[in-house]
């Protein structure tokens, strides 16, 4: 299913290439919007018999748009029918990694492969990483910091995860989804701790439920449309998306300035219709894609992002992260830069 916005921006992504590969005069290539106003024209133009025939064939594609949507919609309360029957498995995962149950020991159901993994440079606080599994031992109860890890070496959330996030989310316990009708709620479950109050943390998403009238072409699936947060009750003096600066006025005590955090994630920007500009609309992109994500695949596969062994196809390392990425564990820890590193 694909998320708000991604025609738009395939569309964009698809005249800049169109632009690069057709510079020069007599370019064999459409852009985007070359190609739309070729062909709206090159129809206007075309006798009155065909035009009425496209009309109808037209006419035809809106009514199997709608069957599409049924079909979407159908396929939704299928995956909503069978995440019922995946609750089970969940909760027993969650067992585990919190140390409440001590599975029986088994032997693998799957054949390791012999092939040896690439070498790949490893992000800048893997020694961090490492750290928070120095003292782990037989007696060690459960998988400590598991969805802590999992944030920190996605290539979809690293970049979201700041160092002031890392104490609260330690004690996040579990995250799991409930489904409801035509929108999916992301539910974040987190050990008593010194932050805050919620003992739990809901992001909801909305699909779209019809073909828009007016621009029923668009359809391409349910996307989704809208996201509520919900209030975090922080302890006094714990809000991690706020920091402290000075007052330079020295009237009042230091001013609260927002903050780089991951816990923004629950505040998303409620926009008024006719008021969307293109910088709200790519943070609401993100946030949507980033939802679809935690859904589809983070969520169900979290084990084999601990693991390694699911392989995130999002963004390749480039020479020079490779080249700044090589540090051996034995050095220094990060200089109180608030961002975690890469």
């Amino acid at each position: 299913m694909e998320v708000a916005s991604g025609k738009k921006s395939e569309d964009k992504s698809a005249d800049k290439k169109a632009e690069t590969e057709g510079e020069g005069e007599g370019s064999d290539y459409f852009s985007a919007s070359e190609r739309r106003n070729f062909l709206h024209g090159m129809v206007k133009s075309l006798p009155t018999s065909l035009q009425n025939r496209l009309t109808v064939l037209k006419n035809m594609q809106i009514e199997h748009l709608e069957l599409e949507r049924q079909l979407y919609e159908d396929i939704f309360n299928v995956e909503r029918k069978y995440h019922e029957k995946l609750t089970p498995l969940y909760n027993k995962r969650k067992d585990i990694i919190s140390g409440a149950l001590e599975p029986v020991a088994e032997l693998p159901k799957w054949k390791d492969s012999e092939e040896k993994d690439a070498e790949m440079p490893l992000p800048n606080d893997c020694c961090n990483i490492l750290k928070m599994y120095k003292n782990a031992n037989e007696k060690t109860k459960g998988l400590p910091n598991f969805w802590l890890t999992i944030f920190k070496t996605s290539d979809r959330l690293s970049d979201f995860i700041y160092l002031v996030d890392e104490p609260l989310l330690s004690k996040l316990n579990d995250i799991t989804i409930d489904y409801s009708e035509l929108s999916y709620t992301i539910v974040f479950h987190f050990d008593e701790n010194e932050y805050i109050h919620n003992s739990i943390l809901t992001k909801q998403y909305f699909l779209k439920k019809s073909v828009d009238k007016e621009f029923p072409f668009t359809y391409d699936g349910p996307d989704v449309i809208k996201s509520i947060g919900c209030k975090i009750d922080w302890k006094e003096g714990k809000n991690l998306t706020l920091s402290k600066i000075k007052n330079i006025t020295c009237e009042t005590g230091p001013i609260l300035v927002p903050t780089a955090s991951f816990f923004h994630f629950f505040n998303p920007p409620q926009i008024a219709e006719g008021k969307m500009n293109e910088d709200v609309e790519i943070v609401m992109f993100k946030d949507f894609e980033l939802g679809q994500f935690l859904r589809d695949e983070l969520i169900p596969r979290a084990i084999l992002f601990f693991t390694g062994d699911y392989f995130e196809d999002f963004e390749q390392f480039t020479d020079e992260e490779s080249t700044n990425n090589g540090d051996e564990c034995g050095g220094d820890e990060s200089d109180g830069d608030d961002k975690k590193p890469a």
